[in-house]
């Protein structure tokens, strides 16, 4: 069956390489409504006003990191607190993984990612 390549994905990253990689890798699996977002605030904004089914978050942000977008995300209103969110991240700490889990994280993608940990990583959670 496959995913919807129509779906709305929001990247949250900080990095503009990081981001632009991320969002390359999805135009390239065939997702076509790719938004990008520069930091978390940014990232919660766009959230707020825009259709977005799955957030792809960078971890170390300024202004607002993800786990912070994370909660944001988790405390909001309904539809919003179901949204998924993979979160991505060169930390693999354990402390840091079941803070996010406390937060009810759908996944996780560790830096440095492929196009193939990216597109199963989305199947396992929209699948």
């Amino acid at each position: 069956m496959g995913i919807d390549k129509n779906i709305h994905i929001l990247i949250v990253e900080d990095d503009d390489i990081n981001r632009k990689l991320l969002a390359n890798i999805l135009n390239t699996i065939g997702f076509t409504n790719v938004l990008q977002a520069e930091n978390g605030q940014l990232g919660w904004e766009f959230i707020q006003k825009e259709k977005i089914d799955l957030v792809m978050t960078d971890w170390m942000m300024p202004e607002l990191d993800g786990l912070e977008l994370l909660k944001r995300i988790r405390l909001s209103d309904t539809p919003l607190k179901t949204l998924p969110v993979i979160m991505i991240t060169a930390l693999g700490k354990q402390d840091d993984i079941m803070k996010a889990a406390e937060w009810d994280v759908n996944g996780y993608v560790v830096k440095p990612f492929s196009v193939n940990t990216v597109l199963s990583k989305i199947e396992e959670i929209l699948g």
